[in-house]
């Protein structure tokens, strides 16, 4: 840290909406903060790290892109029960290699992104590191009493549904490591890869569609993999879940990036992570109404599997090229190894 810490901390934390009102009895700048939830809403705590080198590199991140990104990793964690994110708190241990500067650009990130989903920071903390820059950000979010979603009531009969794309922010992660590499820079083709792996979206809305539906059974969220994901599904509802690779949702230009890289783009999308959709259940009776409601919002929702049973040990299965295997429970390791299965 630099030997004015104190001045630091105010200047990266002066653009802070967390005064207070809305809720917000104490707010930055206090021991602590300081809040009322919302009548009728209980509190979503969810809290995720970013650490250089295993999260992110420089060369594949800008500074802001990392603030925002961890923004948006704890914003679709309350999204995938169901709530709303309401306040963040930033602690963030800044090592020799980042300059003042770098930093403040990750503050600018995080306040984009608390800015797009309605979030106030609220505080944190910061310190120096002696190696590597390490970020963690505390969401605080609400949801309505007794009705959150959770990953373990995924009952037989549900069909297994996913939101959006996967398997892209791998791509993108692929382009960049690929020119970091190479210095070959990336197509104006695959430019949305990369934005997708750089700035993602959090699917706020749809967990709200499917909140406000009562038919959604189990919800997760796609950090790890969708493979992980579901996997994380059927062993806390105790469930079998059968895929057919066929209807997972793919983009063109997913494929088009894997064909020119020799790559399976089913692999980017069981084992990337990082896309942010919703992986879950729903009662096949609710699907026509959910389409519909889903189409109106603009969001896209397939039906990639169903709950077949229940299940001393859980298991998911996968339907692919006319046979059906189980699935490998696996995560991505973003450098390159599989780790798990």
């Amino acid at each position: 840290m630099a030997h004015d810490e104190f001045s630091l901390i105010r200047q990266w934390t002066s653009r802070s909406d967390g005064q207070e009102g809305d809720g917000l009895t104490v707010g930055i700048g206090d021991d602590a903060a300081v809040y009322t939830p919302t009548p009728e809403m209980e509190v979503v705590a969810c809290c995720d790290a970013m650490v250089e080198t295993v999260h992110f590199l420089k060369e594949t991140m800008h500074p802001s892109d990392i603030g925002y990104k961890a923004v948006v990793s704890n914003v679709s964690d309350v999204a995938a029960m169901g709530g709303l994110a309401r306040y963040a708190l930033v602690t963030i241990a800044v090592s020799p290699g980042w300059s003042a500067g770098q930093t403040a650009h990750i503050y600018d990130g995080i306040y984009e992104a608390c800015e797009q989903y309605g979030v106030k920071l609220i505080g944190g903390d910061t310190v120096s590191a002696p190696d590597a820059l390490h970020l963690s950000v505390t969401v605080l979010g609400e949801v309505e009493k007794g009705r959150a979603i959770r990953r373990s009531h995924a009952e037989p009969g549900q069909l297994v549904f996913v939101t959006g794309d996967v398997g892209t922010s791998a791509a993108g992660l692929y382009l960049l490591l690929k020119k970091k590499e190479t210095g070959e820079p990336i197509s104006e083709a695959f430019q949305g890869l990369v934005k997708a792996h750089q700035r993602p979206s959090a699917q706020v809305e749809a967990g709200r569609i499917l909140l406000a539906s009562r038919a959604c059974g189990a919800l997760n969220d796609v950090s790890d993999g969708l493979a992980s994901e579901l996997w994380e599904i059927a062993e806390a509802s105790r469930v079998e879940l059968e895929i057919d690779a066929s209807l997972i949702p793919i983009s063109k230009e997913v494929r088009a990036c894997a064909g020119q890289a020799g790559k399976d783009p089913l692999d980017w999308a069981f084992y990337g992570g990082e896309d942010y959709q919703l992986v879950g259940t729903v009662d096949e009776s609710s699907i026509d109404t959910l389409s519909g409601d889903f189409a109106a919002a603009g969001i896209p929702f397939t039906i990639i599997g169903r709950v077949t049973s229940r299940a001393a040990g859980a298991s998911v299965s996968c339907l692919r090229a006319g046979e059906r295997s189980p699935l490998p429970k696996a995560g991505f390791n973003h450098f390159g190894r599989r780790e798990g299965g």
